[in-house]
């Protein structure tokens, strides 16, 4: 008769073995999705505070043949403070991506600022020649774009060079 006591001991002691093992591991996933879900909102925050909108006038002579370059005025209207130079901008012209090397920005609403605040505006020139467009797509009238992005904001700015 004793040896029901010790085998429903064994089992108890066994059982108690699996489910430690079970809540080590669900511990360890559970914590593991937690991180990520963590890591996905800040990147989801960031991006919802992220707002820049294109205030040139496509109308305005944006390009500059002499220079072979175009010069958007790039307005942020989030609350993110971004780069003054204008180097957390990924840029698109006429589906060719262009290279940061390519582009100079400067804050013009505010001298000597550290950073491109909400309502500032970013003076975004991109020079053609490195981008390695030929002068001559620009000459007459053609249709181009602009694809700005900014911390996952995407802005599409659209011109017209006329002869």
């Amino acid at each position: 008769m004793a040896s029901v006591p010790v085998s429903h001991l064994i089992l108890f002691v066994a059982s108690l073995v699996i489910a430690a093992g079970v809540v080590g591991t669900v511990t360890t996933g559970v914590d593991r999705v937690s991180a990520a879900v963590e890591d996905g909102s800040l990147d989801a925050t960031q991006q919802l505070r992220t707002d820049v909108t294109v205030i040139s006038d496509p109308n305005g002579g944006v390009y500059d043949g002499a220079e072979n370059n175009v010069t958007l005025l790039v307005k942020n209207t989030g609350t993110q403070r971004l780069a003054p130079d204008g180097s957390g901008v990924d840029v698109v012209f006429d589906g060719q991506y262009v290279r940061p090397d390519a582009t100079t920005g400067r804050v013009v609403s505010v001298d000597g600022a550290t950073a491109w605040s909400r309502g500032d505006v970013l003076r975004l020139t991109i020079d053609l020649d490195v981008v390695g467009v030929d002068p001559s797509t620009t000459t007459g009238s053609s249709d181009h774009r602009v694809y700005l992005t900014v911390n996952g904001d995407e802005e599409l700015f659209q011109f017209r060079v006329e002869a």
